[in-house]
């Protein structure tokens, strides 16, 4: 399955890369200011950062994890996600934690899902808005707050006849508030959203810089594009379907509009594409080289 998906990766990337001048290519990426490209790997960086900060407010309080050791987590899992087919690489968080914090399969496995539970809403939300429609948007957040204000309300009460009023509520809203519980709250809420945004601005700064205008377009194309690494069939560092994704993003808002050139979407796309796989790949191998200082035992949990 794996060396399908690769296979099928590979020509579906070349079959993009027909319209794409990788001459062009190079000189657009050299003649694209540096201002532009420091801006990019800040906001890169800061991903990283806000990241870590969510995943610090789950575990801190339960592990004694530190900051710099959630960023190693992130880094790690991150690459894992990014280079390893079909998202095999997701095994690469519960390792983590298993190695480094004694986390049983049984807690990591609810706060993995939880994790991409959050991101599908909130980058979702963000898709549809850029997309389709604000209003849909809005109409999924407020959707979202009522599943939480029924799954917190699922929560509260004391034993009645030797359970609680959890117990006795709905299966659905019991799973939620397992898997919700002790994630961080707003908190991580908040850390998941400003994650995305900053995300979807330097995908959308790099494909305006790169030539895809108006900057209407860059934002489609960086929706699109996010839309699709989220996918769960994925294959090796996501070859083809980023870039398909932006291109799918970038046609979606431009119907009816003057007609878009696919090559010079594409090509914007890998540059984007390059640069996250290449700050993917360093950060791992930071992490690598620094291997001993996250070797230290957290507190077991309860």
């Amino acid at each position: 399955m794996q060396i399908l998906s690769a296979v099928l990766a590979l020509l579906l990337l070349a079959w993009l890369l027909q319209g794409v001048d990788v001459h062009e290519l190079a000189g657009t990426a050299r003649r694209m200011p540096a201002v532009t490209w420091a801006l990019a790997l800040a906001g890169v960086l800061a991903t990283y950062g806000l990241r870590a900060a969510r995943l610090h407010a789950e575990w801190r309080a339960r592990t004694d994890a530190r900051f710099v050791d959630c960023l190693a987590l992130f880094a790690w899992h991150n690459a894992a996600v990014s280079l390893l087919p079909l998202r095999t690489g997701e095994a690469g968080y519960a390792w983590w934690l298993h190695r480094h914090w004694q986390v049983p399969l049984a807690q990591s496995l609810p706060s993995l899902l939880w994790l991409r539970l959050q991101d599908a809403a909130v980058l979702g939300t963000m898709v549809l808005a850029l997309l389709v429609s604000p209003a849909l948007a809005f109409v999924a957040v407020a959707a979202l707050a009522l599943l939480a204000a029924v799954v917190l309300r699922g929560g509260r009460g004391g034993p009645v006849g030797g359970m609680t009023e959890a117990d006795r509520a709905p299966w659905l809203p019991r799973l939620l508030q397992g898997l919700y519980g002790g994630r961080g709250g707003w908190r991580s809420w908040a850390f998941c959203a400003a994650n995305w945004g900053v995300k979807l601005g330097i995908s959308a700064l790099l494909l305006q810089a790169a030539g895809l205008h108006p900057a209407a377009l860059g934002w489609c194309g960086a929706a699109g594009a996010e839309a699709g690494a989220a996918l769960p069939l994925q294959a090796p560092a996501g070859l083809g379907v980023f870039e398909a994704g932006a291109l799918a993003g970038v046609h979606l808002c431009a119907a009816g509009a003057a007609p878009v050139d696919a090559g010079a979407v594409v090509g914007a796309a890998l540059l984007v594409h390059a640069l996250w796989l290449l700050v993917s790949v360093g950060a791992a191998l930071v992490v690598l080289a620094a291997r001993r200082s996250f070797a230290r035992p957290a507190r077991a949990l309860p």
